[in-house]
């Protein structure tokens, strides 16, 4: 199995308001709703749909992806499987204490791919797990 690492990321909340939202994906319900998003992201995230257990989301070329959350660790660490992908993919997100008021927040994509597709993914997973990191650490936990 292929792991992809985040930089570790810094949230301004504490661990168990961070954990709370991100082990219920159903909290993000309100930020399709909110008027400040620019349009390019509310285009996107149109497509999204969360439940208490699980995103869906629409991913070009390969269509729909449902993560579901498979494991839980209060309040360090959730575990979200592909259940609706051509490869076994989990995205494992740790959290860590870091001062008052502070979070330590990585995530790590692991996904099982063969030689030819390791070297055409390696890139974009890499990106995209910096991205999904660097978004996370940015939500406005006191207001979802």
């Amino acid at each position: 199995m292929d792991s992809y690492k985040s930089n570790t990321e810094t949230v301004h909340y504490d661990i168990s308001t961070v954990y709370g939202k991100l082990s219920n994906p159903e909290c993000f319900k309100p930020l399709l709703e909110n008027e400040n998003i620019p349009a390019d992201m509310k285009a996107r995230l149109n497509d999204v749909e969360f439940s208490s257990d699980s995103i869906a989301f629409n991913a070009n070329p390969v269509g729909k992806v449902l993560l579901k959350i498979t494991e839980k660790a209060e309040p360090t660490r959730i575990v979200m499987e592909a259940q609706q992908f051509p490869l076994p993919f989990k995205a494992v997100i740790n959290l860590a204490e870091a001062g008052a008021g502070e979070t330590s927040l990585e995530v790590e994509f692991q996904v099982e791919l063969n030689f030819m597709l390791r070297s055409m993914a390696a890139k974009p997973l890499g990106d995209g797990v910096k991205k999904m990191a660097q978004m996370l650490a940015m939500l406005p936990y006191d207001r979802l």
